[in-house]
Formats: structure tokens, C-alpha cells, sequence
């Protein structure tokens, strides 16, 4: 599975349960902050990164500190990305520079940074000094390493009610989460859930996360009889990758289109060129390139198709 599938996940947990998830992801109380909402962040270029418009960067006000406002971005990796503690910098940096917490002049966020790594252990923390010269360079983020954190722990914050039920889905990552009573105390939390269409999420989201690390068909075992098509995230996915099924029959569709009828333009289809075909997966440029076989001088000309 993807990257993309993951972070879906992930963001759409943080979704279903904001502050409840915040709560977990920093060990703070709902009266030691406020959650404001999320912060638009897509005018920012990131360094290296040409698309960073889904970014989850939450606005919190701290209560303790009379509401100093922090943006507060989070990260959710399969594995540990080693270039971490630069990226963060990166973002961290361009928020502060270009994303105002109000329209007073010189107001600023303060800024951090959160990263929950699926499985490892990442190392996005950095600390750099150079005594004699008196130079620090410092990072330290909140970096959850969710393979070595205990389910027992996570599942007792959920029956103490200090933790919300939708990072249950997290338990299958844990250690321990391929325990049967663990499993056993996880269907019993999520089975009082009200709502069966989170019902299904819990259960679908961490069928997807329990196959990712080989606990899946323990985890299939288990929850027998639990509908997991009830979970909109499912059902979603699953739409998208139907979605994706059909794109790529047309793609596939239009490409053999091209080859066919440049075969009986041009000739027979050099390797060079049938190879050319394949790399590209653009329907609109496929469809642009057959609606000029006519006009084309040759394969090279009918390649250099926008």
C-alpha cells in the first residue's frame, strides 16, 4: 500500500476527533489549550517539495502562556523519513515567515513540530552546538514512534475516557497489538461506539495498519462479523481505487490507440518509442498526441506532443 493510503488514514483519525487526538499526540489536558482550527498553509512553497497543500497545521492557543498562539504541523510517516529534521525546519520556518496569527503588525506563531512514525524510530530532534563559538541550533519535536509504544498503556487511556476511541486504530501498530486480550480489550472499546460508521472506521483503519505489519489475518480472525464496509474511509478508498482502475483503463486504452494507429502512419513502432508511450500515464496528453497522428511527420514528431 501507498504512502498516500497511510496518511489518508492517519489524517482522517485527526479528523474524526481533533482536540481528543491532540490530547494524545502532546499529553495535555482540553484546559491547557485551545484548538482554533486549522491554518491554510497552501500559498507557502516548501524547499524541493512542489505540493504540500493537504498539510495538517493545527492552531492552538496555549492557556497557560495567556494564549500565545502555535502552529503546530503534523507529519505521519510509514517509516522514518532521515531527512526529517530538515523538512521540519523547512516548514516550520516558512509558517513563521509567511502565516500571521492575527492582522496585527509583527505578530508571529510560535512554531513546533509533530511527527508520528507508523513503524521505527525516527530522529527529527536535532540539537547543534558549538561552544567556543557560542552557536545552538535546536529542534525538538514531539515524534511518536508508535512500533515502540505499548497498547496496554494507550488501551487504558481509553477506558479512563482521557483518550478518545479513534486512536484505537493505532493498536495494531503497538506493542502488543498482536496480543488476543489486547485485541479482545480493543473490540470491547470500539464495539460502544454509537455511531456504526466510526465503528467500521475504527475497524477498517486498523485492518489497514495491522497489514502493515503482518498482523493482519489475526486481526481478520478476530473481527469476523464486524462490517467494516460501514466505515466511510472504506468506502472511500475503495471508490478511489475504482476511480484509479477506470483512469488507468483509459490511459491503457488511449496509449494503444496511439500505437495502433502510428504503426499504420509511421510504420512499425521502434522500441525506444513504445517504451516513450508507456511513461506516460496523462490521458489528456495521450488523447493530444493521437488527435495529431495525421498531421505528425514521423515517431519523433508525434512524441514531442505537449
Amino acid at each position: 500500500m501507498s504512502q498516500n493510503l497511510y496518511d489518508q488514514a492517519c489524517r482522517y483519525l485527526v479528523m474524526l476527533d481533533p482536540v481528543g487526538f491532540l490530547n494524545w499526540l502532546l499529553g495535555l489536558q482540553r484546559s491547557d489549550y485551545s484548538f482554533q482550527g486549522w491554518l491554510d498553509t497552501r500559498a507557502i512553497a516548501y524547499p524541493g517539495e512542489s505540493d504540500r497543500t493537504s498539510d495538517m497545521v493545527a492552531n492552538l492557543a496555549n492557556l497557560g502562556e495567556h494564549g500565545e498562539p502555535w502552529a503546530l504541523p503534523l507529519e505521519f510517516q510509514i517509516v522514518p523519513d532521515s531527512e526529517m529534521f530538515g523538512r521540519a525546519l523547512d516548514q516550520i520556518a516558512a509558517i513563521w515567515r509567511y502565516v500571521r496569527p492575527d492582522p496585527e503588525r509583527g505578530s508571529r506563531f510560535y512554531v513546533g513540530a509533530a511527527v508520528i512514525n507508523l513503524t521505527g524510530r525516527g530522529n527529527c530532534s536535532q540539537e547543534m552546538h558549538w561552544p567556543a563559538a557560542k552557536l545552538t541550533t535546536s529542534l525538538i519535536a514531539v515524534e511518536r514512534n508508535l512500533q515502540y509504544e505499548q497498547a496496554d498503556e494507550l488501551i487504558k487511556g481509553v477506558e479512563s475516557g482521557k483518550l478518545p476511541r479513534s486512536v484505537l486504530a493505532f493498536i495494531p501498530l503497538m506493542i502488543g497489538g498482536d496480543v488476543p486480550g489486547i485485541i479482545d480489550r480493543w473490540m470491547a472499546l470500539a464495539g460502544i461506539e454509537p455511531d456504526t460508521q466510526r465503528k467500521g472506521d475504527y475497524a477498517g483503519i486498523a485492518l489497514i495498519f495491522a497489514d502493515r505489519v503482518g498482523r493482519k489475518s489475526l486481526w481478520d480472525d478476530k473481527l469476523k462479523g464486524w462490517n467494516v464496509t460501514e466505515s466511510a474511509f472504506i468506502n472511500e478508498f475503495i471508490a478511489m481505487g475504482e476511480a484509479r482502475g477506470e483512469a488507468r483503463g483509459r490511459v491503457e486504452e488511449a496509449r494503444s490507440l496511439v500505437l495502433r494507429f502510428g504503426a499504420k502512419r509511421f510504420g512499425p513502432v521502434p522500441a525506444v518509442v513504445e517504451l516513450a508511450l508507456h511513461a506516460i500515464s496523462d490521458l489528456e496528453r495521450l488523447e493530444r498526441i493521437s488527435d495529431r497522428i495525421l498531421e505528425a511527420t514521423d515517431w519523433n514528431d508525434l512524441l514531442a506532443t505537449p
